[in-house]
């Protein structure tokens, strides 16, 4: 298994839904790099799922994740810092600032010494 995809398919368990309530978004990365794809990930009921490819036509994309596929597995694997990456530029948000910084407290990122 790739990964992108070993690292994005295990964003649900790294969820912190206590931290989700009232935030039912729709948000798609969009992977260039070692491993270019995109990616959807439900944020609905306080439930996180995610499945490789575009939004369904039926859902609105609230907010947009770009950057490499490398950048995008060192933040949620806690190789890197999420800020560092997103401070450089090396992974950006479309949409709300407001939903950027409820996105960033969703997550239990394992922190590396």
């Amino acid at each position: 298994m790739s990964r992108i995809r070993e690292v994005m398919l295990n964003l649900p368990n790294m969820f912190k839904s206590d931290r989700s309530k009232g935030w039912n978004r729709v948000i798609e990365f969009r992977l260039e790099g070692e491993e270019p794809s995109v990616w959807t990930m439900i944020v609905e009921n306080q439930t996180c799922t995610v499945t490789e490819g575009e939004a369904p036509g039926d859902r609105k994309v609230n907010m947009t994740v770009l950057g490499n596929s490398e950048h995008i597995v060192q933040m949620f694997t806690g190789e890197v810092p999420p800020m560092t990456l997103v401070n450089s530029k090396k992974v950006r948000m479309k949409g709300s600032i407001m939903d950027g910084i409820s996105f960033g407290r969703m997550w239990d990122i394992p922190k590396k010494a």
